[in-house]
């Protein structure tokens, strides 16, 4: 009998598993993009066990989704500066963990502590064509975009949001 998901908060023990899962991802999903150098890079700075630790502290959701053990996503989110807008800066599912509706479930769960909030917003980038379509079957539309190479990796972004009642 398969072990089930279990979807919860991350803690501190999490975080080298996290971060593995994390870095795991962004290379299946950003190398051919980026080049496997600048996503390294990437992670290093963005998926450190000191940045991650700090994303457990306040008033943000950091879940991650587990089948006996061993971490198959992760997520983040947090209340904007623009008052009812609850954005996801993260949601990133193992390739091998990908289309069981995990994403959908983890989202779901991480936006879940905000029922107030009026707009779910999130970035992602222009060439990650598999998660445009999972947002866009979520109900997200794009709404702007991002080019500024001040940005963490000079990584370009669309903006999208959904109304959420």
């Amino acid at each position: 009998m398969p072990t089930s998901i279990i979807i919860r908060p991350v803690m501190v023990a999490d975080l080298p598993a996290v971060r593995a899962a994390l870095v795991e991802t962004w290379h299946a999903t950003y190398d051919s993009i980026y080049g496997r150098e600048k996503v390294r890079d990437i992670t290093t700075r963005w998926h450190s066990l000191v940045a991650l630790a700090k994303q457990i502290e306040g008033t943000a959701t950091f879940l991650l989704a587990e089948r006996g053990g061993k971490v198959l996503a992760s997520s983040f989110a947090k209340p904007e500066d623009d008052p009812g807008a609850i954005k996801l800066y993260r949601l990133y599912v193992l390739p091998g963990a990908q289309r069981i509706g995990l994403g959908r479930d983890l989202m779901a769960a991480t936006f879940a502590p905000y029922p107030a909030a009026a707009r779910h917003r999130l970035e992602v980038n222009p060439q990650n064509v598999t998660a445009i379509r999972f947002y866009e079957r979520e109900g997200f539309a794009r709404v702007g975009e991002i080019h500024d190479d001040t940005r963490i990796g000079g990584v370009d972004a669309y903006i999208y949001e959904r109304m959420h009642s």
